[in-house]
């Protein structure tokens, strides 16, 4: 199992002690609030953490701290890993992570042909990114692995 980053432990720790709540807002490593819903980002300071009971974690992006935050953006509840030839996270090396990895590398290499740019994130299947040994979140070459719900 993969150790959890700040918050995310804060978040186990609250959970432990009893307390209730469907997600939890930290401003760094510090509890700011507790709400039964993720709600606008507008309501929040850029850089607030927002953990879910489930565990999953999103980040207030954009606006600024007199008008609240323009957006959420999920990220990783797992500590970042150093990169490994470049890859954030060690991925396996079974045929079928292989030839996803491949056809990843295709799409990336055809995307920045067309657009001259690497994509900011690519969205493969859930089962996919567990063939892989990835999460949500983490990175390959870059680009940030999501999953699709």
């Amino acid at each position: 199992m993969k150790r959890l980053n700040h918050v995310g432990e804060r978040v186990a720790q609250f959970r432990s002690e009893g307390h209730d709540g469907a997600f939890f807002f930290f401003n760094g490593s510090k509890w700011v609030a507790t709400a039964d819903r993720l709600g606008p980002a507008c309501m929040v300071a850029p850089g607030t953490v927002a953990v879910s009971a489930s565990g999953r974690q999103w980040i207030a992006v954009g606006g600024d701290h007199t008008n609240g935050a323009a957006g959420w953006r999920f990220v990783s509840p797992y500590v970042d890993q150093l990169p490994i030839d470049g890859d954030a996270v060690r991925f396996n090396d079974n045929p079928k992570a292989l030839k996803i990895r491949t056809k990843l590398d295709a799409y990336l290499d055809y995307y920045q042909s067309v657009k001259g740019v690497l994509p900011r994130s690519v969205v493969l299947r859930r089962e996919q990114l567990a063939v892989c040994g990835a999460m949500p979140g983490q990175l390959y070459k870059g680009i940030r692995l999501e999953a699709f719900s």
